[in-house]
């Protein structure tokens, strides 16, 4: 019986904690339900989309619902690991992560549904699918047992820095420079913000997360900077198959370059801000 595992009678909880702070957000702005959202003008507007348009946003929902599948199921190990580290407000906040993730499920399923639609994996290329269904959750996976610092590491890198803060950040951006730009579908676009709000929070955690370890272990910061290298080539490659017939502009004339160019900023923000370690209270500071 391990009586020391239950810190909040021993020390109670850290109001103060980052990570607490962030649940007391996710409390207030995360309880949205994708059933609540009128998609009756978005049937409307999807009459009014090209063939082509129709064909891109198939593609684009269904690798949604791939990737906020994969990490409702793999974020488990992530709550394991900081919770044997008796980490118990990175913990509690992590429980409204996974709950964030099950709604992100349930409105991409939702808005397909009230499409009349009904998505397909087929829409997901080898590499996205090798990541999101691979690479993932072998690297989810190593924390269940004993993880280490860098373990923990390369799940948050994967997971909130590559995963979140780049490619969904940049399957935002498209939305926004499509659909929304062209003022349609705003039942899809109110679930986009509140998704985007939702991830913003879980960005800030993994930032929070990876100087943490950085500081305990500066050697973890290059190591990040070599997986989150690894992985690019993926991304760039996903930024032409995002679209029908991988061709230079999609089928909203935005284009490709426009999207890397945005992705490839994100990339280097997030390996900015790990830089900005040593300085990491004062940057946590200002994330709240």
């Amino acid at each position: 019986m391990n009586k020391e595992k239950i810190v909040t009678l021993a020390r109670g909880i850290d109001e103060g904690a980052f990570t607490y702070q962030l649940f007391q957000k996710a409390k207030k702005f995360g309880v949205w339900n994708p059933r609540d959202i009128d998609f009756s003008q978005d049937k409307e507007d999807w009459k009014k989309l090209t063939p082509e348009q129709q064909e891109t946003l198939r593609i684009r929902f269904s690798k949604f619902l791939v990737g906020e599948e994969s990490v409702t199921h793999e974020i488990t190990p992530m709550i394991v690991a900081l919770g044997k580290k008796g980490w118990i407000e990175d913990e509690i906040y992590l429980t409204s992560f996974l709950w964030e993730e099950a709604k992100h499920v349930e409105f991409f399923s939702t808005i397909l549904k009230e499409l009349g639609e009904t998505g397909s994996i087929a829409y997901s290329s080898e590499e996205h699918l090798d990541m999101w269904l691979n690479v993932l959750p072998n690297i989810m996976n190593k924390l269940l047992d004993n993880p280490t610092n860098k373990e923990i590491a390369e799940a948050s890198a994967i997971y909130n820095m590559f995963q979140e803060g780049i490619q969904a950040e940049t399957a935002y951006f498209l939305m926004y420079e499509g659909v929304n730009r062209l003022g349609l579908m705003p039942g899809l676009m109110q679930g986009i913000e509140n998704i985007k709000r939702d991830e913003a929070r879980h960005i800030s955690f993994g930032t929070y997360l990876l100087q943490k370890l950085i500081r305990e272990e500066p050697e973890i910061y290059q190591f990040v900077e070599d997986k989150m290298n690894e992985w690019w080539p993926i991304a760039e490659k996903l930024m032409f198959n995002n679209n029908i017939n991988s061709t230079e502009v999609d089928a909203f004339g935005i284009k490709i370059s426009e999207v890397y160019e945005f992705a490839k900023r994100q990339f280097d923000v997030r390996l900015e801000v790990l830089r900005r370690a040593v300085d990491s209270d004062k940057y946590i500071a200002n994330l709240l």
